[in-house]
């Protein structure tokens, strides 16, 4: 890790993270050549807001000349947002708006539990399937450092055959898993391990492995959403480094960042507020984050494949000091966690790379929404809906701009091209009430922190 350095370091430093957009943008505009996968995410703009989120024709005008908001702007866009949440029902919700590297503003609305304490900034949440792209960060330090590569074939990196039974001379890979494009699915099998039936990885794909690939899919053919592939990758990440998930990502990427997040509830702080997940309206808890079992604290990859799809726990603000190193090429503050290269490719489109033979049209373990959910723009990042929550992390290299959204519980169900209403209306009102028209971008070399 590089923290910190003179000046004259710092300023090549911000010189190439000035780079990451026009590379990214290169990288996204040779893959828009070919056809859009089969089946791929892609979320159409909502045409119409609800009334509560309508935009203000007075709010660009009530900013202070200087860029500077005001009380009353901040207060009027907090009524807007409020509005929204309560149209879905929302138990609870922290949302942070992104500019030029920093959480500009975080806004909380509701409470833990029905009728109980509020939400704050320092409220962690459960993100659901955002913890993939989290985790894929980490794997990425791994590839950097040459302890894997994306297109090796992942029985050499986890020691036994991983192979779909009807392709057995086709290498599964880390790219594929990486991108969707493995063949994985979730089967029976996944299940049971999540409600704490676990079976051994060695034996699920020796004995079981029918059942965990689509028997008609040539890995690296078809884009297909895997929640078993992102916890594979947990297994991956354990039998490389010999440390628990949690404890390779704390040392290597969140307390550099100055981040506290947690894979299993028993490592969350004791003092720190803990959202639960909530089934809204009816205000039912579904699931309780603080685990009473012990932690696991000896790496088993055999075993720790339920981790790191969908259950990474942390607050809205440490969530966006991770979305923001991913904008920002791999850094945050004055601290690199990953390489500029490696970011690029994380953000590019896995269309006929390496081992990929298909349009996936997703990164690696990043979404690519490339102008659907906000007009204009191409949005980075991920969503996560469980149990009732619905979370959203996704952020413009361009102008360096994001939005975190995270909640422990809402009406969910409502739907946009597989992403959550609530989460699109949410970005698009960001964007629409507070970013642009309001933003100012600043090139990252030419400001000195």
């Amino acid at each position: 890790m590089i923290t910190g350095g003179s000046s004259l370091m710092k300023f090549f430093r911000r010189l190439s993270r000035g780079l990451l957009p026009t590379l990214v943008a290169a990288m996204l505009f040779v893959s828009m050549f070919f056809a859009k996968a089969e089946g791929q995410t892609a979320v159409p703009a909502v045409q119409e807001a609800p009334a509560a989120v309508a935009a203000s024709e007075t709010d660009s005008a009530g900013a202070e000349s200087d860029g500077e908001s005001t009380a009353e702007t901040i207060a009027a866009f907090q009524e807007q947002l409020n509005a929204l949440l309560a149209r879905y029902d929302t138990l609870g919700a922290c949302v942070c708006i992104i500019e030029n590297g920093e959480i500009a503003h975080t806004f909380c609305y509701g409470t833990l539990t029905p009728g109980g304490e509020p939400v704050s900034e320092d409220t962690m949440f459960r993100v659901g399937s955002i913890s993939k792209m989290v985790t894929a960060m980490g794997m990425m330090q791994l590839v950097e450092t040459g302890a894997a590569q994306l297109d090796e074939d992942i029985s050499v990196l986890l020691g036994y055959p991983v192979r779909n039974p009807a392709y057995p001379e086709t290498p599964v890979t880390l790219r594929q898993v990486m991108s969707h494009t493995a063949g994985l699915r979730d089967s029976g099998f996944y299940s049971q391990a999540l409600r704490g039936r676990v079976t051994a990885l060695d034996e699920l794909f020796s004995i079981r492995s029918r059942y965990l690939f689509f028997g008609n899919t040539q890995p690296g053919a078809k884009w297909e959403y895997s929640n078993f592939g992102g916890g594979l990758l947990g297994a991956v990440l354990e039998s490389l480094t010999g440390e628990t998930v949690d404890d390779y990502m704390s040392e290597n990427v969140f307390a550099p960042l100055g981040v506290v997040a947690v894979y299993q509830g028993a490592l969350l702080p004791p003092d720190r507020p803990v959202a639960d997940m909530y089934a809204m309206p009816s205000g039912r808890r579904t699931v309780a984050l603080r685990d009473t079992a012990a932690a696991v604290t000896t790496a088993n990859p055999l075993y720790d494949y339920t981790l790191t799809a969908g259950k990474l726990t942390l607050s809205a603000p440490d969530l966006a000091k991770l979305a923001i190193a991913l904008c920002d090429g791999g850094v945050y503050g004055d601290t690199r966690v990953l390489k500029e290269s490696s970011v690029a490719m994380m953000l590019t489109p896995q269309n006929n790379i390496g081992s990929v033979s298909c349009q996936s049209g997703w990164g690696l373990d990043v979404c690519v929404l490339a102008d659907t959910m906000v007009e204009g723009r191409t949005l980075y990042g991920h969503g996560g809906k469980a149990n009732g929550m619905l979370c959203a992390a996704y952020f413009d290299p361009t102008d360096r701009t994001g939005v975190v959204m995270l909640t422990n519980g809402c009406n969910n169900t409502p739907m946009v091209g597989g992403v959550g209403e609530l989460s699109v209306l949410t970005v698009q009102l960001c964007y629409a009430e507070w970013i642009d028209g309001r933003h100012t971008a600043t090139d990252p070399w030419l400001v000195e922190k």
